[in-house]
């Protein structure tokens, strides 16, 4: 899906990129292929360091190799091979090869957020990057003044800014993010004996814990539990301590964390004039379904197709109408499984009995369609 620039129209876009995350980088470097000229500019001073990871499903693997980026991904990540989900007492509810789901020839891994977004920097290093930059007024005329006092010209204003995207609220008047009641906790251990090639998933009442092992004795685990009223006041470990001790040594390992809150954005519309939102600024979801990495490269790759194909004019609309049903989509599935997480125990086990192996059948299988 990177063309060279010889198959692009006569005129390159100007781009300027608001956030140098996953879904900044990978549309600086989809614009670039395309013989695009993308500008980055990224509010943080310096890139952070963290302590999380993304699994990164069939579809997503699939967009990050059209990307240019397929074997870079397969060096640094870690095969994921089968899916569990776990219910009281411990009792399997869902227990699949990852090739049941996606089919015989279909790859997952689990990558560190560091790695894939080093793997991001790495590609685009043609592209201007300016850290600790915002911007600072909107002059008109497609122009605007950066925070480092200079003014920038494009043709395309791209919000790939996050949840709490400055580009989205301020600069088309989108939505404000919502809480979707439930707080959640991230980090990575090391010293995991777990299964080395098995996503797990642990459901207790009103919480779930996540494992996902890296590789070489690590192991990437998300928590969360129910939460309507904000950040929960006891010690987030002490709802997990009925967990074995293969998941509870885990814990003790990462100590005390503040966590952090689920939220949603439901953007209505993705573009105004010549300003639109990819990744998380335009639809950040519950990361039940974990799409958030795929729903990024994906956005960045239809996104530089569509300026390549047309003009800005017909090329954002048409950007929008092809993201639009498959966001959708996923946001519908990722609340259909919230909902069934927060069933009494003893109903939700038996439903995901029942339907779990059709609903990731049905459900895994339809992202393989073209996005």
């Amino acid at each position: 899906m990177i063309n060279d620039a010889s198959s692009t129209m006569d005129t390159s876009r100007r781009v300027l990129i608001a956030g140098g995350g996953i879904a900044g980088l990978s549309l600086a470097r989809a614009l670039q292929g395309a013989g695009h000229e993308p500008l980055v500019i990224e509010r943080s001073s310096e890139w952070p360091a963290t302590n999380t990871a993304h699994y990164l499903p069939t579809n997503a693997i699939r967009a990050l190799d059209h990307l240019g980026l397929g074997d870079a991904v397969a060096a640094a990540a870690h095969p994921i091979r089968r899916q569990r989900v776990t219910g009281t007492g411990g009792r399997i509810l869902v227990d699949l090869p990852m090739s049941t789901i996606w089919g015989a020839e279909s790859q997952c891994a689990a990558i560190r957020h560091d790695s894939l977004h080093e793997l991001l920097l790495k590609a685009t290093t043609d592209v201007p990057v300016r850290l600790g930059t915002t911007i600072e007024a909107r002059l008109g005329d497609r122009a605007v003044k950066l925070s480092d006092g200079s003014v920038e010209h494009y043709d395309v204003l791209v919000g790939a800014d996050g949840v709490d995207s400055v580009v989205r609220t301020a600069g088309i008047g989108g939505v404000e993010p919502t809480y979707a009641d439930r707080w959640a906790w991230a980090f990575i251990a090391d010293d995991w004996d777990g299964e080395d090639d098995t996503w797990h998933a642990r459901l207790l009442a009103g919480r779930s814990l996540v494992t996902m092992p890296l590789g070489d004795g690590a192991v990437f685990c998300y928590a969360d539990v129910a939460s309507p009223k904000g950040r929960p006041t006891w010690d987030w470990r002490e709802y997990f301590d009925d967990l074995d001790d293969s998941v509870t040594n885990l814990l003790v390992q990462v100590g005390h964390l503040a966590g952090s809150p689920i939220m949603e954005v439901d953007q209505p519309y993705a573009w105004l004039g010549r300003t639109v939102l990819i990744g998380d600024a335009a639809h950040a979801m519950s990361p039940s379904i974990a799409q958030g990495v795929a729903l990024a490269v994906e956005d960045a790759l239809v996104l530089a197709e569509t300026l390549s194909d047309r003009p800005v004019y017909e090329a954002l609309p048409a950007y929008e109408q092809r993201r639009a049903e498959r966001t959708a989509w996923i946001r519908a599935q990722a609340h259909r499984r919230d909902s069934a997480r927060g069933l009494t125990p003893a109903l939700r086990d038996r439903v995901l009995r029942l339907t779990g192996r059709r609903m990731a059948l049905a459900g895994q299988r339809a992202l393989l369609a073209t996005p």
